[in-house]
C-alpha cells in the first residue's frame, strides 16, 4: 500500500486486458467449444494400446444413427424411409445415407474373394468337411431344391460344392429380410424400414447438433402426419441433448445471478455505478478465464461454461467486500478501505485457488478445465477490484443507510447470542444430525452419471436395439500376438469360446477378422481338408454327376481346384474387400505386434466373458467399468487431497494469527464441510468424485468467511453485510446448479449450497467471546436500563 498509486494499478489492468482481448479474439474466431461426452473422460491413464482401440471402436458408434421408419405394411414403412431418405440427403449432415442394400459392392467383393473360395471356409463348414462330409453334400442338395435353390443354381457350376455361397453368408451373423433391396424389420405392431446414416464428423458443433436434433423433430412429426412412426437414435442425439440442456443451464444459471446479484446490488447501494463495476469484475473475469481455458486446451466443455457461468456468484464477492466496506466508518475513501480488506481478500483468494488447484490434480479433463477456468476468472475478479475500484470510486460515497444493513447488523448481534446460550444442545443437535448423514453415506462412481439423458431417448434406443442388434455394445475384447500368426491363433481360440457361449445365449453375436480371413496357414489347412474330404475322395465326382454334370465339367472342377493350391490371401487384400466395420476391427501390427478387436453384440451375461480375458493374448475392454473405478480410486485421493488442503490452510492460518486463532478460523470450514457431506446423506444425494472437488471450493469460501469475520475488529456490521451478500450471490449460482438435470452438476450444486449455507451461519460465530462475553453483556444491559 505504501508504493500504491490507483492510476498506475488501473493502467496495469487496462493493459492486461488488452493483451487478453487480443489474444481472444485470435482464440475464439476458430472452432473452440467440445461438446462430446467421451471428451471429458481420461485417457492418459489407460495403456497406449488400450485407448487406440476404444478410440477406433466409438470412432463408428459416435457418427452412427440409425433411423427406423414404421408403418402396418412393408410397403408404407418404405415409402416413408424413401422419403425420409431424401430429407436426410438434403440437410447435408451426413457423408452417407443408406437405405437400398448395396448391391454393387457386394457383387464386388464376391468377385474379389471368390478366386480364394478354396482357402476360405467359415467354420461351420469346416466342422463339416472334417467329421461328416456326407453331411455337407445332404445340406446342399437340400438347399438346391429349397426354393432359394435358383439362387443358388446360378454359381453351381463355377462353385459345385456351394463352399464360397457359405462363406459369403456367413460374413453376416445376422440375418436381414430384404424386401426391394431395402432391410424391412418386424414386431407384432409394425413393420419397420432400416436407414442407416454416418455424421460427416463425430465431434459436431453445437450449431449442426442443434440442427440434427431439429431434423429429428421435424422428420418424426412428418412421419407421424402421413400414418407412420419414426424411431431415431445415435450416441450423438445423446451428445446433442446433453449439449442443449449444458446450453439451457448456462442461460438459467448466468441469468439467474445476473439477476440476483443486481437485484441485491440495487436494493443495497441504491446506484448504478456498484451495478457497472461489479458487472466489470465478473465480466473481465468470466472472459479472461474463457480466453486462458481455449489458449491452454485448444478447446473448452461445454460443461464446463455451466460451471463458469456459477462463477458469477463467486467472483462478485471480492467486489461486494470492496463496496460493503464503505459502509464501514463515516470518512472512508477507497485507498483506506483496500487497506483494509486486502490482507483478507488476499487470504481468500489464495484460499479459493487452493481449492481450485486441487480440481486441477485430476485426471479428468473436465475438471481440469473447471479448475482454470474458475481460478483464472477469481485472479482477474480479483486484480479488477484491487487495481481498478480505487480509482473509480475516487469521490464516491453513500448517503443512505440500506436496509439489508440494519438486517444483517441485528442478524451478526443476536445470532452469536442464540448459539451461545443454547450451544450444548445445538452441539448434541449437530452431532447427532452430522453422525447420522454420514452413516446414510453411500458412494456412486457410475460413468454413467456424468448423463442424464431422457427416459423417451433410452426408450427409443432400447426398442432400436431389440429390432436390430447390429450395433455393438461397449465392451470389447483387444486381441495381440507378436505376429499375424501368433494373433490369429489368440483370436481363434476367442472365437470358439466366444461361439460355445452364444449358443448358451450369453450374447447375440461377435465380430471378429479371424472368423473371416484365415492366415496362411489355415489357408492351406482348408484347402488340404477340402483335398482329402471332396476331392481325393471321390466324394465331389460322385455328387457332381448326381447333378448332371458331365466328364467334361467334373475334370474343369478338379483342374481348377488343382490350379489353386498355392493361393494365399493377404489380410490388406481382404481388408480392401471388407465393409468399414470390419475394417475398423483390425488395430495393425507395430513393434512385433498386431492387434485387433473383437466386438460384442447383444450382451446378456457380462461375468462369463470377462472370465475369456484369461486366454492368452485376450484382454477385456470395458470403458464404462474402468473409467467407473477410476472415479472410485480417485475418489479416495481426492478425500486425501480435501485432508492436505486443509492441513495446509490450517498450517498457514496458525502461522499467521497463532494456532489458536487458526483453529478457531478453521472451525467454520470444519463445520461447512460435516454439514455438507450430512445433508448428502440424509437427502440421497449422490456422493461421487466430485462432490469431494466441490468440497474443496466450500473448504476456500468457508476459510475465507471466516476470516472476514476475524479480522472484522470493529467493523463487523459491514463484514457482516459483505459476507452476507457474497453468500447470497453465490448461493444464487450453485443453487441454480443444484437444479441441474445432469446428475453430477446437481449433486456439485447441492454440496456447495449445503457449505455456503453452513459457513453463512457458523462465521458470525468466530470472536464470540471477545465481542459477546457475559461480562460485556451485563454492560450493555445495565447501560439501557
Amino acid at each position: 500500500m505504501n508504493v500504491y498509486h490507483p492510476r498506475l494499478g488501473a493502467g496495469l489492468w487496462l493493459a492486461g486486458m488488452l493483451v487478453i482481448g487480443i489474444l481472444g479474439g485470435q482464440a475464439l474466431t476458430k472452432d473452440w467449444l467440445e461438446t462430446g461426452f467421451l471428451a471429458l473422460l481420461p485417457t492418459g491413464e489407460q495403456q497406449p494400446d488400450i485407448a487406440k482401440a476404444t478410440t477406433q471402436h466409438n470412432q463408428l458408434s459416435n457418427r452412427k444413427v440409425i433411423w427406423l421408419a414404421g408403418a402396418g405394411t412393408s410397403q408404407e414403412a418404405i415409402a416413408h424411409a424413401q422419403k425420409l431418405k431424401q430429407q436426410l440427403e438434403q440437410s447435408k449432415l451426413f457423408n452417407k445415407v443408406l437405405l437400398e442394400f448395396p448391391q454393387q459392392q457386394y457383387i464386388q467383393q464376391y468377385q474379389q474373394l471368390f478366386p480364394y473360395r478354396y482357402q476360405l471356409l467359415d467354420t461351420q463348414t469346416q466342422a463339416l468337411l472334417a467329421a461328416n462330409p456326407d453331411q455337407l453334400i445332404r445340406q446342399n442338395l437340400e438347399i438346391l431344391n429349397s426354393p432359394i435353390g435358383q439362387m443358388q443354381a446360378a454359381d453351381l457350376e463355377r462353385d459345385p460344392s456351394l463352399l464360397f455361397g457359405r462363406y459369403f453368408s456367413a460374413q453376416n451373423p445376422i440375418k436381414l429380410n430384404l424386401e426391394q433391396g431395402i432391410v424391412v424389420l418386424s414386431d407384432r405392431q409394425r413393420f419397420w424400414a432400416l436407414l442407416l446414416t454416418d455424421l460427416q464428423d463425430e465431434r459436431l458443433q453445437l450449431d449442426k447438433l442443434e440442427t440434427l436434433s431439429s431434423l429429428v423433430d421435424s422428420a418424426t412429426e412428418q412421419v407421424k402426419t402421413a400414418g407412420g412412426e419414426l424411431l431415431v437414435s445415435g450416441m450423438a442425439l445423446f451428445t446433442a441433448h446433453g449439449a442443449q440442456s449444458a446450453k439451457q443451464e448456462i442461460s438459467t444459471v448466468g441469468i439467474g445471478s445476473s439477476l440476483g446479484i443486481i437485484v441485491l446490488l440495487w436494493a443495497t447501494f441504491r446506484s448504478v455505478r456498484p451495478l457497472l463495476l461489479s458487472s466489470i469484475a465478473i465480466g473481465s473475469g468470466l472472459f479472461a478465464a474463457l480466453v486462458t481455458c481455449v489458449l491452454f486446451f485448444g478447446k473448452i466443455h461445454i460443461l464446463t461454461l455451466v460451471f463458469g457461468a456459477s462463477l458469477i456468484g463467486v467472483a462478485d464477492d471480492y467486489a461486494q467486500h470492496f463496496l460493503s466496506d464503505s459502509f464501514g466508518e463515516k470518512d472512508w475513501n477507497p485507498r483506506k478501505g483496500l487497506k483494509f480488506i486486502l490482507p483478507g481478500l488476499s487470504l481468500g483468494l489464495a484460499s479459493n485457488l487452493l481449492s481450485y488447484a486441487g480440481l486441477g490434480f485430476s485426471p479428468f479433463p473436465g475438471l481440469q478445465e473447471v479448475a482454470l477456468f474458475s481460478a483464472m476468472g477469481l485472479l482477474v475478479a480479483w486484480l479488477t477490484v484491487v487495481l481498478l475500484f480505487p480509482l473509480l470510486l475516487t469521490g464516491f460515497s453513500f448517503d443512505h443507510q440500506p436496509g439489508i444493513l440494519k438486517l444483517t447488523t441485528y442478524w451478526e448481534q443476536r445470532w452469536p447470542l442464540w448459539v451461545f446460550k443454547h450451544r450444548r444442545g445445538l452441539s448434541l443437535l449437530l452431532a447427532v444430525f452430522v453422525a447420522g448423514g454420514l452413516w446414510r453415506l453411500t458412494p456412486q462412481d457410475d460413468v454413467r452419471l456424468l448423463q442424464s439423458p431422457p427416459a423417451e431417448l433410452i426408450r427409443i434406443a432400447d426398442k432400436i436395439r431389440s429390432l436390430f442388434p447390429m450395433s455393438p455394445d461397449n465392451p470389447f475384447f483387444l486381441v495381440s500376438g507378436k505376429d499375424q500368426a501368433d494373433w490369429h491363433q489368440n483370436e481363434q481360440r476367442l472365437l470358439n469360446r466366444l461361439d460355445a457361449l452364444k449358443q448358451q445365449k450369453a450374447l447375440t453375436a461377435y465380430e471378429g477378422l479371424s472368423n473371416y480371413w484365415p492366415d496362411a496357414g489355415r489357408q492351406q489347412q482348408n484347402y488340404r481338408l477340402l483335398k482329402s474330404a471332396l476331392y481325393d475322395s471321390g466324394l465331389l465326382e460322385r455328387y457332381m454327376t448326381d447333378l448332371g454334370f458331365d466328364r467334361t465339367a467334373v475334370q474343369a472342377e478338379l483342374k481348377r481346384f488343382a490350379q489353386a493350391e498355392r493361393n494365399a490371401l493377404t489380410l490388406p487384400e481382404w481388408l480392401a474387400t471388407a465393409d468399414e466395420t470390419k475394417r475398423q476391427l483390425w488395430l495393425g501390427c507395430a513393434q512385433s505386434r498386431c492387434q485387433s478387436t473383437v466386438a460384442l453384440i447383444g450382451i446378456k451375461d457380462m461375468n462369463v466373458l470377462t472370465a475369456l480375458q484369461d486366454l492368452p493374448g485376450v484382454a477385456w475392454v470395458d470403458q464404462v467399468e474402468s473409467v467407473s473405478s477410476l472415479f472410485a480410486r480417485y475418489r479416495i485421493r481426492a478425500s486425501g487431497l480435501l485432508l492436505v488442503a486443509f492441513c495446509l490452510a490450517s498450517l498457514g492460518l496458525g502461522l499467521k494469527f497463532g494456532w489458536r486463532n487458526g483453529a478457531t478460523i478453521m472451525s467454520v470450514p470444519v463445520a461447512a464441510l460435516a454439514v455438507s457431506l450430512a445433508m448428502l446423506g440424509w437427502f440421497d444425494q449422490l456422493f461421487s468424485l466430485f462432490n469431494l472437488f466441490a468440497l474443496l471450493l466450500v473448504l476456500g469460501i468457508g476459510v475465507d468467511y471466516g476470516l472476514f469475520f476475524f479480522m472484522a475488529g470493529d467493523r463487523r456490521a459491514s463484514t457482516s453485510l459483505g459476507v452476507t451478500l457474497s453468500a447470497l450471490t453465490t448461493l444464487l449460482a450453485f443453487g441454480l446448479l443444484a437444479i441441474s438435470s445432469t446428475e453430477i452438476v446437481h449433486a456439485f450444486g447441492f454440496t456447495v449450497t449445503a457449505g455456503i449455507v453452513t459457513a453463512l451461519l457458523s462465521a458470525p460465530l468466530i470472536g464470540l467471546k471477545v465481542v459477546y462475553s457475559p461480562r460485556r453483556h451485563e454492560r450493555l444491559h445495565g447501560c439501557r436500563r
